[in-house]
């Protein structure tokens, strides 16, 4: 009986150092919290699609409808730490992290056995109310070079009027920004070329249209951010001017610039230390029109909180862009250090911070009728019942408080919602499917 006990406590043992070898994913993406200063928006969440590998160098196209991501299968942040000791053929098999989304990990000039770099995925879906379809490989891609940082202005939904993004690789040998005219929305690398390169490493580049000949560009190089423009529609452009004044007061640390119009002024939004050293999202508004070395003291939109349950911490947020709402598509990077393996410890994911005005009007434009489902229950105490017209198929739904903000964000798998956790009050309810309008209900 004493060896029974003796044997049973050794195998609970050796599991639990298994399960505490990795980080608890699901528990550190799930208790990830946040502190949102800006009061017009709601809080976060993580959007559906992310996986294991590492999304990073997100872009969200003004409709809302189209996000891309630089991407690696891979523990980035554990992978880069070991190149710098073994930097031609480190052996990646152990850092390689679902899916591979069709990256060429083969194809190098070294001789090595396997190899990683980068490519463009994208995420698309046919209306802001529904959630993304699953990561897919975009026509960026290519063997044994870097791509990144997509970035576009659209011309219409099928069409960017210019777009840029990030390579290196064989023959640039840095990261310079790409160009293109006319492209569609999954647009081929074939007629992308260079601008604005140095020896320096240019990356994270936004880029605008402020009339029929000009375009405006912001970019990162060597840590700081730069712009320019080009009067004849992007054949040209002019020598790259340092930002002075406010984005550039931490230099070389205030980077990933995102230029937005909220109807008045013009914004930037970018990426930058706290007083604590961690990264977080950053704005300033456009001081003189037109003056684009002008801005005003900037404001702090969202900083990481910790993780609840000591799971494991957020140790940076940024690569902000925005809809055309306001609404705010950035990455979060974070994991579970001093574990056993040291292959599998960071990861970086997509969230969206959504306004609230955005959505209280889309509820109102939109909760007329309801398209063919209805609530069972109306008020509720726990159990949310929902009655749908095509049964047994699964819908994302977003519960919203009365005042805008995201409360629950889950996938429906039966015909019910558990609400017991939320407080009593007026709620909103969405779904991914376009043909169920919003409803409101009560909880008591």
């Amino acid at each position: 009986m004493k060896t029974s006990t003796f044997l049973l406590g050794s195998i609970f043992f050796f599991l639990v150092a298994r399960l505490s070898a990795q980080p608890n994913w699901p528990a550190i993406k799930s208790n990830a919290t946040f502190v949102v200063y800006d009061t017009s928006y709601a809080p976060p969440y993580i959007q559906p699609i992310n996986v294991s590998g590492w999304e990073d160098g997100l872009n969200i196209t003004r409709d809302g409808l189209h996000l891309y991501s630089t991407y690696l299968p891979v523990d980035a942040l554990s992978w880069t730490n070991e190149l710098q000791v073994n930097p031609y053929c480190l052996n990646f098999d152990p850092y390689y992290r679902a899916p591979l989304l069709g990256i060429d990990t083969v194809t190098n000039v070294y001789g090595c056995p396997n190899y990683m770099q980068s490519d463009i995925i994208i995420a698309s879906r046919t209306s802001t109310t529904q959630a993304f379809n699953p990561w897919t490989f975009s026509n960026l891609r290519t063997s044994f070079s870097f791509e990144g940082a997509a970035d576009g202005a659209l011309l219409n939904p099928d069409t960017f009027d210019v777009f840029v993004f990030t390579k290196d690789g064989p023959g640039t040998q840095n990261t310079d920004v790409m160009f293109m005219r006319k492209v569609p929305v999954d647009p081929f690398v074939t007629t992308a070329v260079p601008i604005l390169s140095t020896l320096a490493q240019e990356d994270n580049p936004h880029i605008e249209r402020l009339n029929d000949s000009t375009l405006l560009i912001l970019f990162d190089r060597a840590r700081s951010i730069y712009y320019s423009f080009s009067y004849d529609n992007g054949t040209t452009w002019q020598t790259a001017a340092l930002i002075q004044n406010v984005l550039n007061d931490q230099a070389p640390y205030d980077v990933q610039p995102h230029l937005f119009n909220d109807g008045t002024s013009w914004w930037v939004y970018f990426c930058a230390d706290n007083a604590n050293g961690v990264r977080g999202i950053y704005k300033s508004k456009q001081l003189i029109a037109n003056n684009w070395d002008s801005w005003g003291p900037k404001q702090v939109v969202i900083e990481p909180g910790p993780i609840t349950g000591n799971y494991g911490t957020t140790f940076g947020i940024g690569e902000p862009t925005l809809t055309k709402w306001g609404d705010l598509s950035f990455v979060v990077i974070y994991g579970k250090t001093g574990l056993a393996d040291t292959t599998d410890v960071f990861d970086c994911d997509p969230w969206f911070l959504p306004k609230k005005r955005y959505i209280l009007t889309g509820i109102e434009e939109l909760g007329r009728t309801n398209g063919g489902w209805s609530l069972q229950t109306n008020p509720v105490t726990n159990e949310l019942l929902i009655n749908y017209k095509d049964a047994g198929i699964n819908y994302f739904i977003w519960i919203y408080n009365s005042e805008g903000s995201l409360v629950k964000p889950t996938e429906v798998l039966r015909p019910w919602i558990d609400v017991s956790d939320l407080s009593p009050g007026l709620y909103f309810l969405k779904s991914s499917n376009l043909q169920y309008k919003p409803l409101k209900f009560i909880k008591e």
